[in-house]
């Protein structure tokens, strides 16, 4: 089964549990992992939704996230402007993101934190042309990636991104606050 939503992941750890001889795990773990996105949902409940784009690629073409991850977003107290909830990612332009005028930006391409961050900064003047007041980093593979128990850690971090003075950051997911760049100074 291709999974495309936070619920079929759900749902697939039950097959997979029950296809195993570990139903009763599968179904234990799946009440834990609804019980953590719950307490998401509740810690954000009533605060101002924040406009999110999250980008998946960000040479040509430009990549929105997709799938799940649009859903982490409501799920984490955002909306997400740019991407469609059980869809695939959608190839946007620069200028197409810009006008969407988000308030938030998550950077969530393939590779270490360090790698994202580095292929951040070499389209800096691109995210920044967006206008969003944070602009963050994160190691996709770690939490947004691949449809599993980890996209509920996903969920929680996006939670700490958008919200943080009503969530803490979960300590398991690698994340940063990208800022400009210091100008260059000319050297002697």
């Amino acid at each position: 089964m291709k999974v495309a939503t936070l619920n079929e992941m759900l749902e697939e750890v039950v097959r997979l549990g029950e296809a195993t001889g570990t139903g009763e795990d599968a179904h234990e773990l799946r009440g834990e992992l609804e019980g953590r996105l719950a307490t998401v949902r509740a810690a954000v409940a009533g605060a101002t939704v924040p406009r999110v784009i999250a980008l998946e690629r960000l040479f040509e073409p430009v990549r929105v996230a997709g799938f799940w991850v649009p859903e982490m977003i409501a799920i984490a107290g955002g909306e997400d402007v740019a991407g469609a909830p059980g869809l695939a990612p959608a190839e946007v332009t620069w200028g197409e993101l810009a006008s969407l005028r988000p308030d938030v930006v998550i950077v969530m391409v393939e590779g270490y934190l360090e790698d994202v961050q580095a292929q951040a900064m070499e389209v800096w003047e691109h995210i920044e042309g967006l206008g969003a007041d944070r602009v963050f980093a994160v190691a996709a593979q770690a939490a947004y990636s691949d449809p599993g128990p980890r996209l509920v850690d996903g969920v929680e971090l996006t939670g700490h991104l958008l919200h943080p003075d009503l969530m803490d950051p979960p300590g398991n997911t690698p994340f940063t606050r990208l800022r400009s760049p210091a100008p260059r100074t000319a050297q002697a």
